[in-house]
């Protein structure tokens, strides 16, 4: 048995989907280390054969191993935060009490995973790395196309923010799916003025603040993402 419970493999550089998983660990004051990957290949990357073969066969982060299980693995941050919350919150505050809670719960949680998180993280791509990438720089059409889905996505969520007086994304009491949100809503400070800025979604801004100001997320924040 490990030393300490669960191993979490991380980024090497900034990156919003580690720290979803580190939120729920320290919020459940589970004990966890860090290893960070680099992207690209080669040893200590993301696509180290070593780490592929043994933990996570589609070369990304996060991943997490729970040594107090038998070493039992987990990939992909949604998947992980319902382990979490299925296996160590015996409340069921987290994940929900009762089919329909979870499927409150989930329902955002995949809006996130499906939406918000591709939409934008793409945006990012053509924005901070496509012309270094391949020497030219990204068509106006593609670029609109990621900034419209994204800006659509925000006024989603603002509406639903906004409509009654909900200081969380479900059940009204703090979720996975809330840590699934904030890292990719934070992130958004990447793009600069490439998106409304939050001033521009009142109720965003305000869950944004609400959350940030969480122990959990100030720890999670400086274990789990590189100082930049």
């Amino acid at each position: 048995m490990a030393s300490v419970p669960f191993t979490l493999y991380t980024h090497a550089g900034p990156g919003p989907n580690p720290v979803k998983v580190a939120i729920a660990l320290e919020h459940l004051g589970l004990v966890y280390n860090t290893i960070p990957l680099a992207f690209g290949e080669g040893k200590g990357t993301v696509k180290d054969p070593e780490y592929t073969s043994n933990v996570n066969p589609n070369g990304r982060v996060p991943a997490l191993i729970d040594h107090d299980n038998g070493d039992f693995t987990v990939f992909e941050s949604g998947t992980i935060l319902r382990y979490l919350a299925d296996k160590y919150d015996p409340s069921g505050k987290l994940g929900g009490t009762t089919v329909e809670e979870r499927a409150e719960v989930n329902q955002w949680l995949a809006w996130q995973i499906s939406g918000l998180g591709p939409y934008q993280g793409q945006l990012i791509w053509f924005l901070a790395f496509h012309e270094q990438a391949h020497g030219e720089k990204p068509g106006a059409s593609v670029m609109a196309r990621y900034q419209n889905e994204v800006e659509r996505l925000r006024a989603v969520l603002e509406m639903h923010l906004a409509s009654g007086t909900r200081d969380h994304v479900a059940l009204g009491r703090l979720t996975i799916a809330d840590f699934a949100l904030l890292p990719w809503l934070k992130a958004s400070a990447m793009v600069g003025p490439a998106l409304k800025s939050f001033g521009e979604y009142p109720a965003i801004d305000a869950y944004v603040r609400r959350l940030d100001a969480l122990l959990e997320v100030q720890a999670a924040y400086k274990k789990a993402v590189p100082a930049v």
